[in-house]
């Protein structure tokens, strides 16, 4: 799903509340606190607020771009519906949530990063998966022979706790050809030496 869906989405929660006999209370949305979008609304009584935010969130050992739509309750106890003061503000953060969904971002078009896909934990979860085995198909690797163990050996010694290293100790000498997202060719090099992988430029 492109952006337009978590708009559309965005406008049933607000419409949703509005039919429920709820306005606009214009007095408490002054101010930014790092969100996509807020509108808040009111009975008279409570002031509820609409709010769309972008998050990176940390599950599974990853971490995900996702967009939030929050339909929370003010908890505010100076802040009242149809007033404007100075004391107007409600914290993104002390929201009692009442209803909670999550857009995660799958992927966006090459060259075009503002052009991104939105779908669920799951779909997003296969398409990292994808992803990374595409990128590992488009890696090229080759190992070096040992003749090329001294080549790297200086290098190694300029490295921490290497100084007195010698030849036999070194492991291994790897070359990869990789592309990034962009298409730029990028080629490094690593070290194994004494159970430990050096990178080189």
């Amino acid at each position: 799903m492109k952006f337009e869906y978590i708009n559309r989405k965005y406008t049933e929660k607000v419409a949703e509340l509005m039919e429920k006999g709820y306005y606009l209370n214009a007095g408490t949305m002054a101010g930014h606190q790092g969100e996509i979008s807020k509108i808040d609304l009111t009975n008279g009584k409570e002031i509820v607020r609409v709010l769309l935010e972008h998050e990176t969130v940390y599950e599974d050992n990853y971490d995900s771009d996702v967009v939030r739509l929050i339909v929370g309750r003010s908890t505010e106890t100076r802040v009242r519906p149809n007033e404007a003061t100075t004391y107007s503000t409600i914290w993104n953060n002390n929201l009692e949530i009442l209803s909670e969904e999550l857009f995660y971002e799958i992927g966006r078009r090459r060259g075009h990063p503002e052009d991104k896909w939105y779908g669920t934990k799951e779909e997003a979860m296969e398409s990292r998966k994808k992803r990374y085995a595409r990128r590992r198909s488009e890696t090229e690797r080759k190992e070096f022979p040992e003749a090329a163990y001294a080549k790297v050996l200086p290098f190694l010694r300029r490295q921490k706790g290497c100084k007195s290293l010698r030849l036999h100790e070194i492991e291994g000498v790897t070359k990869c050809v990789s592309r990034s997202r962009t298409g730029k060719v990028v080629v490094s090099y690593t070290v194994k030496a004494k159970g430990k992988v050096y990178g080189m430029c």
